[in-house]
C-alpha cells in the first residue's frame, strides 16, 4: 500500500481502488497473495488472459498464443469468399482489413515466421 501512495504523491494521480486490480504470475505463492491482497484491500485478483486483446503471458509456444490471430483472419477470410467482390473489392479488403488485423499486436510482439507465412498464405489463396 505504502508504494501506492507514493506513486500518487509523485504522480498527482489518485489510484481508485475499486477499478483496481492486481495480476500475479504462477511463480508467485500463494501465501505470498493472500498477504499481499489483505494489505491492499480491496483490489481484486484477476487472472485474464488478454489485457487490450493482447495476452498479459506469453508462453513458449507462440504459436497457441497468437493462433487466434490466424483463426480471425481465416473466419474474415471465409465471409468474405461467401459474398460477392470484384477482383478490386478483394484487393480492397485484403489490404485495409487482412493486413492491418495483426498489426496492434505485431507492434508489441514478434510474431514466429511460421505464422507469419501461415498468414500470408490464407491470404493468397483468397484470390
Amino acid at each position: 500500500m505504502h508504494s501506492l501512495k507514493v506513486y500518487e504523491a509523485t504522480s498527482s494521480q489518485m489510484i481508485n481502488l475499486n477499478k483496481s486490480s492486481v495480476f500475479f504470475s504462477n511463480n508467485v505463492h500463494p501465501e505470498e497473495v493472500t498477504r499481499t491482497c489483505s494489505k491492499l484491500g480491496s483490489i481484486k485478483v484477476v487472472n485474464q488472459d488478454k489485457y487490450l486483446g493482447l495476452p498479459m503471458v506469453v508462453t513458449k509456444s507462440k504459436e497457441q498464443v497468437f493462433g487466434c490471430i490466424k483463426e480471425c483472419l481465416g473466419k474474415r477470410i471465409q465471409n468474405w469468399k461467401n459474398g460477392l467482390l470484384s477482383p478490386t473489392g478483394k484487393e480492397i479488403v485484403l489490404k485495409l482489413v487482412a493486413i492491418a488485423l495483426p498489426t496492434y499486436t505485431m507492434s508489441t510482439f514478434r510474431l514466429s515466421k511460421k505464422l507469419c507465412k501461415e498468414m500470408s498464405r490464407m491470404m493468397a489463396n483468397f484470390w
